[in-house]
């Protein structure tokens, strides 16, 4: 099971409210908005049902507070590791893929989390969750982007252009990899680290393309 602990660090957390939110987590990252259960969730926190109305609302406040926390901790966690983050693009990319694969290695239900509510909508939170996709991407993208050496993409191609393509593309593999594991228990947790090495092998293809032939050894 996941270190659930470490994505409510605030000490100030009410002890009820805490536990809620450790057993959404459990829950919803299982079997996603839908199928999740507010009875089981509150079964297993050990509280009243009334809590739950009185800290989140309903069952998609608590939802929503599940996914905010969720996102939160993948930036607190990325961001600890950007300071040693390479200029070179492709030697970004996987830096930031290592620290990814790092983090879900350590707290499994988020990545669980991340398929449950950006690959497969909650109808009844699609507004949310779209503008939460959103934000996430405004704050995702200059990961990449941001001060990141474009110096060895040929000349002929616009590099943030060639940059966002390469984004686009691995998002698009990422989806089709989703889709074919969805039904998993694991949501395909246990060979999400082989996928992330196939994505790796692809990186290495498309730098062919877009560096400079004195770089890219072809």
């Amino acid at each position: 099971m996941t270190d659930i602990k470490a994505i409510w660090q605030d000490e100030t957390l009410e002890p009820n409210k805490r536990k809620l939110l450790e057993a959404a987590l459990v829950e919803f990252s299982a079997k996603g908005y839908e199928r999740g259960s507010t009875n089981q969730i509150v079964q297993n926190a050990g509280v009243s049902k009334g809590m739950l109305f009185h800290f989140f609302g309903n069952k998609k406040g608590l939802f929503l507070a599940i996914v905010d926390a969720c996102i939160e901790r993948f930036f607190a966690y990325i961001q600890t590791r950007m300071e040693a983050a390479p200029e070179d693009f492709f030697a970004r990319f996987l830096h930031v893929n290592h620290a990814k694969m790092a983090l879900f290695a350590e707290e499994p239900a988020i990545y669980q989390m991340a398929v449950a509510t950006f690959f497969d909508y909650p109808e009844e939170c699609r507004a949310e969750i779209e503008d939460r996709e959103a934000q996430f991407n405004a704050r995702y993208l200059p990961l990449f982007l941001d001060q990141v050496d474009t110096s060895l993409i040929k000349a002929q191609f616009d590099p943030q252009k060639a940059l966002h393509f390469l984004l686009s593309a691995v998002e698009a593999l990422t989806q089709k990899y989703v889709r074919e594991n969805y039904d998993a228990s694991d949501k395909g947790f246990a060979h999400v680290q082989s996928f992330f090495a196939e994505l790796e092998s692809y990186m290495e293809m498309m730098k062919v393309g877009l560096y400079k032939q004195s770089d890219s050894g072809a």
